[in-house]
Order: structure tokens, then C-alpha cells, then sequence
């Protein structure tokens, strides 16, 4: 028989917070900030020039610079802290950052209690289903999480991995499809797949909420989320942004229109594998449809943060000047 408290995981005492001026993990912070003022944060940044914003964003709250791929200072951001929310960008050598993570995180035995480890692949997936055109491109975000994943189970490290199963809604706002809908009214995406959504902020929510539980049974689970609302094709969506926005907005599904306009243009940088990022684009959205009947509707943000998710609807309408009228497309990090 059980005894009362065996599944209570002690209240954890400190937490970094990685990727804390990114979109994800400055709403992991604000959320331990507002429902537990007494965890001290660490928010951890890669580069010097967002430490002046975030410190104004949270007063007296420790900032500290550092790098996957440098041991020393992943081994300063997670001395001393119990908690840690894990993020990593786009085309980051997993194999490399997480074994240093791995070893940066073992250097006090027992210390850190609890990880979360945000992902983001079609629930169920695994290498042996990637196809050779994603799996061989260097960087690719079709394998980019299962590489991490697969070291990170091995560490046997305290882990909680939430799999963002579903699009972010912030994604229109951003270069992958705002510069279409700006400059001709259009939701030009490769692909008219089926897909879930999900915001953001629901995300920041559901680990945080995670990382202050006091139940120990959420170390070794596995989450996907969405928002139990929406499972729509993109000429669906194109429909709900007429709907809601009140002004026509059209679906082009073609390759040509997503090669020709180059969407992924602005998220280049030279550091970049040497591949045609709109072409990978368009495999990737082919892998995509090809799992397109993982997506599903559940209650999983209510269950772990007991708030209900936002429906793209409302996401749309309180978000229409800043997709439709922006006078330039944001870049998405």
C-alpha cells in the first residue's frame, strides 16, 4: 500500500530557466514568478545584449550568459539551482549540447530534482520513421529532439519532456507566414495538412506548473500538448482568419509560391548548414502530412495548469493588428 506523501517531490528552491528571453522561456519565468515568488529564478541567456531587458523585466532576478557548447559556463548556470527548464534553438548540434548538459548536470549528484525538456516532434515519432531527405540534413528539425532525447533518457537524469504537439500560434506572426498574409492577404504554407495549435503563454503555463508540483509521479512522463480546440487544415485556418478578422484571407498551398516568395529568407544567418532552407521547408511539410494523424484534441493544458487553452479564435482576434497590419515581418527568435 502506498503511504500518504510518497509521490510529493519536494518544493524546489531554485530554477533556471533557459532560453528565458526566447518566447517560450521568458513565459516559463513569468508564470514560477507569479505563482511562486519565494523560488529564486536564474534565467539564462546566450547572448550579453539581452540582460539589460530582462532585468528590467524581472527586478533583483539573476541573469546569467551561457553556452551549450561551452562546459564552463553550463556548469556556472546550473550550480547550485534544483529545478531547470530546458529549451534549445533551431539547428543546434543536439548530440554536442546535451552531452555537456548531461555532464554539467551530474557534477553535484542529486542536486538538481527536477528538468523539463521542451520538444517538438509528431507524437509517437521516432528515427526509424524520419525519412533520409530530413534525417541527413544537417541540423534538421525532424531529428534535432529525438537526438536529445535519446541522451537525455540515457543520463537517467530527473526529466519531464513536454512535446509541443502542434503548431505554435505565434507563428503567424512570425516570418514563416506573416509576410504572405502583410503583402498579399494569403496563408501561403506548402502542404494543406492537418495540424494542431496551441499559444504559446499555454506552454509557459503547463512547465511551470510542472516545475512547482508536488508531484513526483510528473519526473520520467512524457506530455503532448495542444489546445484540445483546434485540429485544422491550413485552408481552414485560412477560413477562421476571414471569419474572425472580417477581411478576406486566401490559402495557397503550392511549393512555388513558398519557394518563389522565400519565407525563410529572414531567419537565415551565415552560421547556417548549407541548405536551401524553403526546400527543406517543403520536405519537412511533406513529413508533416505524412503524420498528420497524430494531432489530436485533449484537455492536457487544463489538466497541468488548471487553465483552459487559448483557441485560435481568440488568438486571432486579439492578435489581428499585430499579424495583419504589422509594417514588418518579425523574426521569429
Amino acid at each position: 500500500m502506498m503511504n500518504a506523501g510518497e509521490n510529493l517531490k519536494p518544493k524546489l528552491k531554485k530554477v533556471a530557466v533557459f532560453g528565458s528571453n526566447g518566447r517560450i522561456g521568458r513565459r516559463v519565468a513569468e508564470y514560477i514568478a507569479n505563482k511562486s515568488p519565494e523560488t529564486e529564478l536564474r534565467l539564462i541567456i546566450r547572448s550579453e545584449s539581452s540582460r539589460n531587458a530582462l532585468r528590467s523585466s524581472f527586478p533583483g532576478t539573476e541573469v546569467v550568459v551561457a553556452d551549450y557548447y561551452d562546459m564552463d559556463s553550463l556548469i556556472r548556470a546550473l550550480d547550485g539551482v534544483e529545478g531547470v527548464f530546458l529549451v534549445t534553438p533551431n539547428r543546434l548540434d543536439e548530440e554536442c549540447a546535451m552531452r555537456n548538459f548531461v555532464f554539467a548536470a551530474r557534477r553535484n549528484p542529486g542536486q538538481i530534482k527536477h528538468i523539463v525538456r521542451l520538444m517538438g516532434d509528431p507524437p509517437g515519432m521516432s528515427m526509424d520513421k524520419v525519412p533520409d531527405s530530413l534525417r541527413n540534413a544537417p541540423g534538421g528539425t525532424a531529428v534535432q529532439h529525438l537526438v536529445a532525447r535519446d541522451i537525455l533518457s540515457k543520463s537517467r537524469l530527473p526529466i519531464t519532456y513536454v512535446n509541443v504537439a502542434a503548431y505554435f500560434m505565434q507563428n503567424f506572426s512570425g516570418p514563416l507566414f506573416a509576410l504572405g498574409l502583410i503583402k498579399h492577404r494569403t496563408l501561403v504554407c506548402p502542404r494543406n495538412r492537418r495540424m494542431a495549435y496551441i499559444d504559446a503563454g499555454d506552454i509557459g503555463k503547463c512547465c511551470g506548473a510542472i516545475l512547482l508540483s508536488d508531484d513526483h509521479r510528473h519526473i520520467g512522463t512524457s506530455y503532448n500538448l495542444d489546445n484540445g480546440h483546434d485540429v485544422l487544415r491550413f485552408d481552414e485556418v485560412a477560413a477562421l482568419m476571414t471569419e474572425v478578422w472580417g477581411e478576406p484571407v486566401r490559402y495557397d498551398g503550392s511549393d512555388e509560391s513558398f519557394v518563389n516568395l522565400k519565407f525563410m529568407g529572414d531567419i537565415a544567418t551565415p552560421v547556417d548548414p548549407p541548405l536551401v532552407k524553403e526546400d527543406y521547408f517543403v520536405t519537412y511539410s511533406q513529413f508533416e502530412q505524412d503524420n498528420q494523424n497524430a494531432w489530436r484534441k485533449t484537455d492536457i493544458v487544463e489538466y497541468l495548469s488548471g487553465e483552459k487553452a487559448v483557441t485560435l479564435a481568440e488568438w486571432l482576434k486579439e492578435n489581428k493588428e499585430t499579424v495583419f497590419e504589422s509594417t514588418e515581418v518579425p523574426r521569429q527568435y
